[in-house]
């Protein structure tokens, strides 16, 4: 479980950098990038290497991030600086409050939100970003025939995407058949979003443009991109070649070539797929291309000696702990080489970007090398480190899970609780001091402040829940309950708590009358 993510802060930001932007007002973005070319925005960049890699390769269009990440921000900051990029801007702060502040209506041409935290607890449904107002913001702000990219690998949260932004009217889906689309060929990919690509997980891309000028513009099923002509009577084997030839001749960038190659190893054509292979490296861009390309070179094609060649090229280009990390496993999975290995967990620890990336690799050296003593010298500057109320949670989660001490955890949680600042974050250390150190007691305390600072609805609906199933008051679930009821005012809520009732107290009558008012709203 990765570390919660961090949310804005009022607490003001200012770097002296001229691509940094510190306002709170229309800009005239004709005069602040000496051009007129289309504006195009970014919203949450992370790290920024989106945002390079556009600005890089369009240089007639002018770029703006928003992001409230300190750390990504300078780091960002520092690559625009490198690389004498002129096109890109860098804006600190809440979208939602600076959207409104620096856009005219109809300014921007494109729109990218890449990887929006999924939030996935109910109770912090809440704070996701993408919620019909912020939709109708962004689509008030694009201009006619505009577009707005999304990517996400959530699928619950994909579909709630695609339920708020094809109610607006101001856009349309360019892929009505299916609402999401499998690939995103014409965009660079992220770090981000190759890990998980190559990890073999899913990602939803939606697109949509700003109804207006284009308003009989054709989507891709209408325009015959989706509609392909049934394929003539091959055999398998034919079929198979023309779809592999298809997937490479179409394939961007080293991502998209590894798998093509994996497929065909998979298919038995490992001639073909040391070609493919070899084209993968020729597009190889980062540390993570080469880290997992050596890694299928060695599992697909058992070829050790070319995969220790990408493995070297890889710890070259290694940025930070993250990726050394990555390389080390990978190394000592596949080459089985322990010195090697130790020695990328040592540039790891060397370059942490975050709390998180120390908690990795403390876990990752005592699970790779069995080094507990190793593991636990990482933890103990990762608490050195700690500040906030995720971070302490976070690392007294890892502490308990891989080294099994309940002492050290407790103290950890116990500074956790002091640094809480809503019902939520107290709600969740509750339930791990009841789940993990079996403290009912302290865990009764706990709740008894998330209730507290419960404030609407859903926190009292999901304090009920949780409260029931880890400490099995009724009565004290059912007094949150009715207060969860008395507060709910949308239809969502009151489904939320009807299901509750159900799924808790098994109260399907109570349920009944709750969902009668959710029909009502």
């Amino acid at each position: 479980m990765g570390l919660m993510t961090a949310r804005p802060s009022s607490a003001k930001f200012v770097v002296e950098d001229p691509c940094f932007l510190d306002a709170d007002q229309c800009f005239d973005w004709q005069s602040q990038f000496g051009n007129n070319h289309p504006l195009k925005l970014e919203i949450g960049f992370g790290m920024g290497d989106f945002l390079i890699a556009m600005a890089l390769r369009e240089s007639q269009s002018n770029f703006v991030g928003i992001d409230f990440s300190q750390n990504g921000i300078q780091k960002l900051l520092a690559q625009i600086q490198a690389r004498k990029l002129k096109n890109i801007r860098v804006v600190y702060g809440d979208v939602r409050e600076k959207i409104p502040l620096l856009f005219q209506d109809g300014e921007l041409d494109t729109v990218y939100i890449n990887f929006p935290d999924p939030w996935p607890r109910k109770r912090h449904f809440k704070r996701r970003l993408i919620k019909p107002a912020v939709v109708k913001l962004v689509a008030i702000k694009l201009a006619p025939a505009g577009n707005i990219y999304l990517a996400t690998d959530s699928e619950p949260y994909a579909l709630e995407m695609l339920e708020y932004l094809n109610a607006e009217p101001l856009l349309q889906n360019m892929n009505r058949e299916s609402g999401c689309f499998a690939e995103r060929d014409h965009l660079p990919k992220t770090k981000y979003e190759k890990s998980f690509i190559y990890a073999g997980d899913k990602i939803h891309y939606l697109e949509y443009f700003r109804v207006g000028e284009n308003e009989g513009l054709l989507n891709r099923e209408e325009s015959g991109e989706l509609n392909q002509p049934e394929e003539k009577s091959m055999s398998n084997d034919e079929l198979l070649t023309k779809k592999f030839t298809e997937a490479e001749a179409k394939a961007q960038d080293a991502c998209d070539l590894k798998q093509v190659a994996d497929n065909l190893a998979d298919a038995g054509d490992k001639q073909w797929a040391e070609k493919v292979y070899r084209k993968t490296e020729d597009k190889a861009e980062d540390s993570l291309d080469l880290n997992w390309l050596a890694y299928s070179i060695c599992v697909a094609l058992g070829d050790k000696e070319w995969a220790g060649k990408l493995y070297k090229k890889a710890e070259d280009q290694a940025e930070g702990s993250l990726e050394f990390n990555w390389l080390a496993y990978s190394i000592s999975e596949t080459l089985g080489d322990k010195e090697w290995t130790k020695k990328l967990f040592q540039k790891a620890e060397s370059a942490p970007e975050n709390i998180r990336e120390l908690c990795d690799l403390a876990g990752s050296i005592i699970e790779t090398l069995g080094d507990r003593g190793w593991g636990i010298k990482v933890y103990q500057k990762t608490e050195g480190m700690a500040e906030e109320y995720s971070e302490f949670y976070e690392l007294a989660d890892n502490i308990y899970i891989k080294l099994g001490d309940k002492d050290w955890a407790k103290k950890l949680f116990k500074k956790a609780e002091d640094k809480a600042e809503d019902c939520s974050d107290l709600l969740s250390l509750a339930e791990r001091i009841s789940a993990k150190l079996d403290d009912k007691e302290w865990a009764r305390k706990v709740y008894g402040k998330a209730e507290s600072l419960a404030g609407d609805s859903g926190d009292f609906c999901e304090l009920a829940a949780s409260l029931f199933q880890n400490l099995r008051d009724e009565e004290w679930a059912m007094r949150l309950y009715k207060i969860a009821e008395s507060k709910a005012q949308e239809s969502y809520e009151f489904c939320w708590l009807a299901e509750s009732l159900v799924e808790n107290l098994g109260d399907k009558k109570w349920a009944e009358q709750v969902y009668k008012k959710a029909s009502a709203h």
